[in-house]
């Protein structure tokens, strides 16, 4: 596998694992979720780039699928943590 890719996979496990945590704990802790959703955004941008690059293998093409279908559930069963999501970046730019 190309850097690329690899970036892009690890970057979507690590994000929909922060994400996994949030749903876990009990009390909503707003960081994590935040962290999890720049890291899913990193990685659909590491697989775009490595689409660009026309780098060999099919891993860029799981990533990118997957980071379209991890944000539509998520969006889907919690639609209230994207406008917090959202609310966070505002305050952060």
């Amino acid at each position: 596998m190309v850097p690329f890719s690899m970036r892009s996979i690890a970057f979507i496990v690590l994000g929909s694992l922060f994400f996994v945590f949030t749903w876990i704990i009990e009390s909503y802790f707003e960081p994590l979720l935040l962290i999890g959703a720049i890291c899913l955004l990193m990685g659909g941008i590491f697989s775009f780039i490595a689409i660009f690059k026309e780098e060999k293998g099919s891993m860029k093409y799981i990533s990118v699928i997957s980071f379209f279908i991890i944000l539509f559930l998520y969006t889907w069963f919690k639609p209230f943590e994207i406008i917090r999501i959202m609310t966070w970046l505002k305050i952060i730019i």
